[in-house]
């Protein structure tokens, strides 16, 4: 049974990969309050390592309860589980972390 769940778990996480990883439709790219267009998962992790930390907190903040990149992630991306875990720090350098983190888990998946 375990080698059964380890194989359906690669075979989630293959499909994940191609979601994440790839561009997602145009009418489905996210726009930054600063005009950038991002499409999938690594154009997310550059567009926030370059971003300033206003607009950052622009789509990532407390006051307005709003967290845009993990509601983008969980909607069009389809990753639940990285988007749960984005909706519990509001810290940039910590959203960069697990973004990363989740980018190489996929990439590493064979």
């Amino acid at each position: 049974m375990a080698a059964e769940e380890t194989e359906n778990t690669r075979k989630y996480l293959l499909v994940l990969r191609e979601k994440v990883l790839s561009d997602c439709r145009s009418d489905q790219a996210f726009w930054t309050c600063r005009g950038h267009i991002i499409r999938n998962l690594p154009e997310l992790a550059n567009a926030i390592e370059a971003m300033n930390e206003w607009a950052f907190v622009y789509h990532v903040n407390d006051e307005n309860q709003k967290n845009d990149f993990a509601q983008w992630i969980k909607d069009v991306l389809q990753d639940g589980s990285l988007a749960h875990q984005l909706k519990k720090t509001r810290d940039k350098k910590q959203y960069l972390k697990i973004i990363k983190s989740r980018i190489e888990e996929l990439e590493s998946v064979d």
